[in-house]
């Protein structure tokens, strides 16, 4: 699963050419994610890395990934 968002994460930075920092999933994805994971700490050590808020969605059928300003980034504009 890691992997999967990792390639949807870059597949987005060719397209945009900025990394994404929102990461969507459903309940489910996100516990067959969480499960991967020896130590829970580890996932919020990886979605740090990420650079990404996890949004859980019941409209997300698969994960994906978007940009959207931050609330320092929306204040500035």
């Amino acid at each position: 699963m890691l992997s999967y968002i990792f390639r949807l994460a870059v597949n987005f930075e060719r397209k945009h050419g900025y990394w994404p920092n929102m990461l969507y999933l459903n309940t489910e994805h996100f516990r067959h994610w969480h499960q991967e994971f020896k130590d829970p700490g580890d996932f919020d050590k990886i979605s740090r890395r990420l650079h990404m808020e996890i949004i859980i969605s019941v409209d997300a059928l698969h994960p994906h990934v978007a940009w959207l300003p931050n609330r320092n980034q929306a204040i500035a504009s």
